[in-house]
């Protein structure tokens, strides 16, 4: 290979590589410092739900309007502090990229002149041992093996070039000097005897590096100045302006910003305007630097022969310290953070203030002559840059010593979390608790190590521990993760005024903090103060979506008015908080959830499904019931179990399933008793609505035995007329429940007569009863909104056994005087619907009625319609089939008639006879034998 090609490999390998390294380093510290610095602290939003009920169906029987309630979900988003979150894979990354840059440092070491080697050898021994490499328990108990093997894999081949390999070039040294030094770590970690050596070492090798960075961070001291000086030197050159002003502003600028940064940090002033991070003015710092290395490495004796040495150098410790301080932040090593802190700035200070000294003492009088000084910056007369730098060493001794040595505080807090980091990794959940203890005791601005006390306490079921350490942080050192643990301890255990305490307590040292102001308002909203929580809320200026979406559900809990500015909402939560708020006022929201592709929380995929579909299902019925039972089937807690059980109601009462709807509430009573009494009330309701008055008070009597407790007018009034006077009676005097308004009494007890009490004594027997019957009862009502309102129910359940003038008559009813609401082709086309079947519907008030895409069998209280089913089918046993599950529910005498006659086709007469013989007790003989000829 030719000489050039060798210098274009070492510039790669040693200026290219390293600078890469560095430039990725920054990148790294930027994140770190500006998205990441709390990443190993999670303080996420957590969501629960709390129930409210809202009307699924509303229906009109007389003048009581009676809606059937459901829960629905309000979905409420609270901040927890999560276990810290400690990156395995960086920290290996972190290791390997550090094993790399001292592979290239030792390379370079190789090159030193005699004596300096000498001296950089015994540091590699030091820093060695300061690596804990014997804690890799190599032949027994942090023997010293390792180190032995350790420094013979890298002293040796490092001493054998440096004395008899001079001649070799960077490239050849590398080849020898790197692969010796990994493969002597491959052996160790071999032989480790440590859970994860190749974490043990990497998280042990930062203390040491931490080191290295100091000393590069002091070699950048005054790289801010002289860069700046070297600058407007260069400008001035030629021009004789008066520079020394302009070097004297920007050194007295930049003095007092890392002065002033240091006092900030140390919380010795409180300032009025900010500061900038000292990580971010080392990475200034970094870059000024290296372009001031060339004039530094040019004029002054250095300790190698060749620039490229220098430089990179320089490079490799810009990259050391840029990955470590990031790693610092990344992690959240709080001890470690303030260590840099403190270290860079005493450096800023002391070099910046004595490089101007030294820059006045020997070049003030020819600083503005126009002349290239930049050429002898570091070649002075009088004041020795050497000196310089003895003088600034001082300096940053008594910067140590006005801090109170805190550095020696901060490195041994920050090596005791180094060690925890890598026992809480491995899961030695113990060993890492105490060192994490230890480090908080030796530094109190710890807040990841207190915080991860209390996490290992609560998960090793000590809560009194944890508790105990939480108040600690909050007298010494609060942060924000830490207040939000023990307020969430308190509020679990009921204490939930001394929960607000804490967080009210919190906003003092952390004012307007979103996670704080949003946990407060909803512990306001737990103790009824509903106008505080929402103004906490309203003092959020972050976590938008949070906001909105709490607001809705706060407003809706405590019946306030949704602002009008909450509609904004886009994200999942929002919207079903919106749908909760539409259901409960009744309205149709103008948007629809996906129902398929579900979330995987169960608290907003339950939450979801419950709120879209009592608002409106809009996906076919069989293909959302495969979904819902797929839930169902599921291996999950009784609670989730019942949850989705009860979507599968709404559901299947939305899609108009209301046979399917009632054998589930059915079957929800058995799987699950606890709840029976509110599934009964659900299916009395659903069965008034339906006109069977009598199967609604047998459910509302066994709700009333099994302790419900929420008895509405309503319920009584279909007790009573269904003939459960006295269970209607005794609930009324047990729940203080009144009748409603229109049932009075006489002196003799008697019900008092009015057209709400006849219209209730006919809808009693609806479906039992022939139609000629509620024909002629029809004509005794004289309030014509309840004549109208019999007439509709006439037309949609007996239509099948109506005759002409039957209709004529509802026609006139339902299209003429001042309640009609049908015309006269709205009834015409309903007419041909419930007796034909016609399919083309045009009126959309009768396709709501008719739902023609739907089962006809979906609803067998609407009699028309399975007759219809009836003659369309063929097959005679399916006939059977069909009137057989319709007989179930409803009583109508012309259906059991068909299945009577059904039954007889199919060769099941004896259970046709037992119909007849059950008819006998709601009909009359001669009505009965009338049925029987004109049927059979």
């Amino acid at each position: 290979m030719s000489v050039n090609s060798l210098r274009k490999l070492e510039q790669i390998l040693f200026k290219g590589l390293p600078s890469l390294i560095a430039i990725l380093g920054g990148l790294f510290l930027l994140l770190s410092l500006f998205f990441w610095q709390e990443a190993s602290m999670p303080v996420l939003p957590g969501v629960f739900a709390e129930e409210i009920s809202v009307p699924l169906q509303f229906f009109k029987l007389g003048t009581e309007l009676i809606n059937i309630e459901v829960n629905n979900f309000l979905l409420f988003q609270n901040f927890e502090s999560l276990p810290p979150i400690l990156d395995s894979k960086f920290s290996l990354i972190y290791g390997a990229l550090i094993v790399s840059l001292l592979g290239f440092g030792l390379t370079l070491l190789s090159t030193l002149k005699k004596m300096y080697f000498i001296g950089s050898t015994a540091g590699v021994i030091f820093f060695f041992t300061f690596t804990v490499i014997n804690g890799l328990n190599i032949s027994g108990l942090s023997t010293n093996y390792p180190l032995i093997i350790l420094l013979v894999g890298t002293i040796i081949p490092l001493v054998f070039i440096h004395f008899f390999k001079t001649h070799w070039d960077l490239s050849k040294r590398i080849l020898v000097i790197l692969p010796s030094f990994i493969l002597t770590l491959i052996v160790l970690l071999y032989f480790a005897k440590v859970n994860s050596a190749q974490l043990f070492l990497s998280e042990n090798i930062t203390l040491p590096v931490a080191f290295l960075a100091v000393l590069f961070m002091f070699h950048i001291g005054h790289a801010v100045v002289s860069s700046s000086s070297i600058f407007l030197i260069k400008l001035n050159q030629g021009l004789k302006l008066k520079i020394s002003w302009h070097i004297t502003i920007l050194s007295i600028l930049y003095f007092f910003l890392v002065l002033f940064t240091l006092l900030s940090i140390m919380g010795e002033v409180n300032l009025p305007f900010p500061t900038l991070p000292p990580s971010l003015l080392f990475l200034v710092s970094g870059i000024f630097g290296y372009f001031v290395l060339e004039y530094k490495i040019s004029q002054t004796e250095q300790i190698f022969d060749h620039h490229l040495v220098g430089k990179s150098f320089y490079l490799i410790g810009f990259a050391m310290t840029s990955w470590t301080w990031g790693k610092a932040i990344y992690t959240f090593n709080e001890p470690l953070i303030e260590f840099f802190n403190h270290t860079f700035l005493y450096g800023q200070i002391a070099l910046t203030l004595l490089f101007f000294a030294y820059l006045l003492t020997n070049f003030s009088s020819i600083l503005n002559s126009g002349g290239a000084l930049e050429k002898v910056i570091f070649k002075p007369q009088h004041f020795a840059y050497f000196h310089m730098r003895i003088g600034a060493t001082m300096l940053v001794v008594i910067l140590i010593i006005f801090a109170n040595g805190v550095i020696a505080t901060q490195l041994t807090a920050a090596s005791a979390n180094l060690y925890a980091d890598y026992n809480y990794q491995i899961g030695n959940l113990r060993n890492a608790r105490i060192l994490y203890e230890n480090s908080w005791m030796e530094y109190f601005k710890n807040d990841r190590a207190k915080n991860t006390v209390a996490h290992i306490y609560l998960e090793e079921n000590q809560n009194s521990s944890a508790l105990r350490h939480l108040e600690e942080s909050f007298d010494y050192a609060p942060n924000v993760p830490n207040i939000l643990l023990i307020s969430s301890m308190l509020h679990k255990s009921d204490k939930i005024l001394e929960a607000i305490f804490y967080l009210e307590k919190g906003l003092e040292y952390y004012p307007n903090d979103p996670k704080l102001l949003n946990n407060l308002a909803l512990l306001y909203s737990k103790i009824n103060k509903p106008d505080q929580a929402i103004a906490a809320l309203e003092n959020i200026s972050t976590s938008k979506e949070i906001k909105i979406s709490n607001t809705i559900a706060l407003s809706i809990k405590h019946n306030l008015t949704v602002p009008e500015n909450m509609n904004l909402g886009v994200d999942k939560i929002t919207k079903i908080n919106q749908l909760a708020l539409a259901n409960k006022l009744g309205n149709f929201a103008d948007f629809t959830l996906d129902t398929k592709n579900l979330p995987e929380q169960f608290v907003i995929k339950s939450s979801l499904l419950r709120n879209q579909w009592t608002n409106q299902a809009v996906s076919d019925f069989e293909i959302d019931l495969g979904i819902i039972d797929s839930l169902v089937k599921q291996n999950q807690t009784a609670y989730e179990e019942r949850n989705y059980w009860e979507t599968k109601v709404i559901r299947s009462h939305q899609g108009n399933e209301i046979d399917e709807t009632l054998k589930y509430l059915s079957g929800s009573t058995f799987s699950f008793p606890n709840h029976a009494a509110a599934y009964h009330v659900m299916a009395g309701e659903i069965l008034a609505s339906q006109l069977d008055f009598e199967k609604a008070a047998i459910d509302f009597k066994i709700a009333a035995a099994d302790g419900y407790k929420e008895f509405k007018p309503f319920h009584l009034a279909i007790l009573y007329f269904s003939g459960k006077i006295e269970e209607a009676l005794a609930l009324k005097e047990k729940q203080q429940v009144n009748f409603p308004s229109w049932m009075e009494w006489d002196e003799n007890g008697a019900l008092i007569q009015n057209q709400q009490v006849k219209y209730y004594q006919i809808l009693k027997t609806f479906h039992q009863s022939i139609s000629s019957k509620i024909i002629k009862s029809l004509s005794e009502l004289t309030d014509s909104e309840l004549k109208s309102e019999l007439a509709f129910f006439v037309m949609i359940h007996k239509a099948h056994s109506l005759k002409k003038d039957d209709f004529e008559s509802l026609e006139q009813i339902l299209t003429n005087g001042d309640n009609a609401v049908w015309t006269k082709e709205e009834f015409e086309e309903l007419t041909l619907a419930l007796l034909e079947g016609k399919s083309d519907i045009k009126s959309d008030k009768v396709s709501r009625i008719i739902k023609p895409n739907l089962s006809l069998i979906r609803n067998s209280y609407l009699t028309p319609l399975v007759m219809q089913a009836v003659q369309k089918e063929e097959d005679s046993l399916k006939k059977y089939e069909i009137l057989q599950e319709a007989i179930q529910f409803n009583k109508d005498p012309i259906l059991w008639m068909a299945f009577v006659k059904e039954s007889r086709i199919n060769g099941l007469g004896n259970y046709g006879t037992k119909a007849v013989e059950e008819m006998a007790a709601w009909l009359s003989n001669e009505e009965l034998e009338k049925l029987m000829m004109e049927n059979l």
